[in-house]
Protein backbone atom coordinates (compact mmCIF):
# COMPACT_ATOMS: atom_id res chain seq x y z
CA UNK A 1 0.00 0.00 0.00
CA UNK A 2 1.18 3.55 -1.01
CA UNK A 3 1.37 5.65 1.90
CA UNK A 4 -0.31 8.53 0.09
CA UNK A 5 -3.54 5.75 0.05
CA UNK A 6 -2.89 4.71 3.69
CA UNK A 7 -3.77 8.48 4.36
CA UNK A 8 -6.46 9.04 1.93
CA UNK A 9 -8.08 6.37 3.91
CA UNK A 10 -6.88 7.78 7.30
CA UNK A 11 -7.97 11.27 5.87
CA UNK A 12 -11.89 9.53 5.22
CA UNK A 13 -11.59 8.06 8.33
CA UNK A 14 -11.37 11.57 10.43
CA UNK A 15 -13.81 13.14 8.55
CA UNK A 16 -16.98 14.77 8.94
CA UNK A 17 -20.08 13.23 7.65
CA UNK A 18 -20.73 16.49 5.69
CA UNK A 19 -17.04 16.29 4.58
CA UNK A 20 -17.46 12.53 3.11
CA UNK A 21 -20.87 13.40 1.67
CA UNK A 22 -19.24 16.09 -0.36
CA UNK A 23 -15.89 13.79 -0.88
CA UNK A 24 -18.60 11.33 -2.52
CA UNK A 25 -19.88 14.34 -4.97
CA UNK A 26 -16.21 15.00 -5.59
CA UNK A 27 -15.61 11.52 -6.84
CA UNK A 28 -19.10 10.72 -8.14
CA UNK A 29 -20.71 13.38 -9.02
CA UNK A 30 -23.97 12.52 -6.77
CA UNK A 31 -23.84 13.12 -2.78
CA UNK A 32 -26.06 10.03 -1.96
CA UNK A 33 -24.80 5.81 -1.52
CA UNK A 34 -26.33 3.95 -4.90
CA UNK A 35 -28.97 1.70 -3.86
CA UNK A 36 -27.99 -0.98 -1.74
CA UNK A 37 -24.96 0.88 -0.39
CA UNK A 38 -21.56 1.74 -0.81
CA UNK A 39 -20.30 -1.71 -0.83
CA UNK A 40 -21.98 -1.83 -4.08
CA UNK A 41 -20.36 0.73 -5.71
CA UNK A 42 -17.23 0.85 -7.60
CA UNK A 43 -14.53 2.50 -6.92
CA UNK A 44 -10.78 3.52 -7.77
CA UNK A 45 -8.10 5.66 -6.47
CA UNK A 46 -5.99 6.51 -9.80
CA UNK A 47 -2.13 7.86 -9.45
CA UNK A 48 -1.98 11.16 -10.11
CA UNK A 49 1.29 14.21 -10.45
CA UNK A 50 4.12 12.21 -8.98
CA UNK A 51 5.34 15.25 -7.86
CA UNK A 52 2.32 15.95 -5.41
CA UNK A 53 2.35 19.60 -7.08
CA UNK A 54 -1.44 19.54 -8.48
CA UNK A 55 -4.88 19.46 -6.29
CA UNK A 56 -7.15 15.64 -6.48
CA UNK A 57 -9.54 15.33 -9.38
CA UNK A 58 -11.89 12.59 -10.00
CA UNK A 59 -13.52 11.21 -13.05
CA UNK A 60 -17.21 11.01 -11.25
CA UNK A 61 -18.55 8.52 -14.92
CA UNK A 62 -16.11 5.93 -13.39
CA UNK A 63 -16.02 7.01 -9.53
CA UNK A 64 -12.34 7.11 -9.86
CA UNK A 65 -10.51 9.84 -7.93
CA UNK A 66 -7.29 11.02 -8.69
CA UNK A 67 -4.53 11.34 -6.16
CA UNK A 68 -1.28 13.15 -6.42
CA UNK A 69 1.44 11.32 -4.89
CA UNK A 70 1.79 13.53 -1.43
CA UNK A 71 4.22 11.03 0.08
CA UNK A 72 4.00 10.69 3.93
CA UNK A 73 2.79 14.17 4.22
CA UNK A 74 -0.41 13.89 5.66
CA UNK A 75 -0.92 17.41 6.39
CA UNK A 76 -0.64 18.17 2.89
CA UNK A 77 -3.09 15.46 1.74
CA UNK A 78 -5.58 16.79 4.14
CA UNK A 79 -5.15 20.80 2.83
CA UNK A 80 -4.95 19.58 -0.83
CA UNK A 81 -8.53 16.88 -0.62
CA UNK A 82 -10.24 19.57 1.55
CA UNK A 83 -9.52 22.24 -0.92
CA UNK A 84 -10.35 20.47 -3.82
CA UNK A 85 -13.49 18.91 -2.52
CA UNK A 86 -14.75 22.36 -0.65
CA UNK A 87 -14.27 24.52 -4.12
CA UNK A 88 -14.85 22.13 -6.36
CA UNK A 89 -17.58 23.43 -8.65
CA UNK A 90 -18.21 20.66 -11.27
CA UNK A 91 -20.20 21.70 -14.32
CA UNK A 92 -22.03 23.49 -11.78
CA UNK A 93 -25.72 21.81 -12.68
CA UNK A 94 -28.13 21.62 -10.16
Amino acid sequence: DSPCVVNFWKFVGAASNETKTMLLKFATGSSRAPIGGLSNMSFTIQRGDPEGRQLPSSHTCFNTFILPDYGNDYDKLSRCVNRAILECEGFGLQ
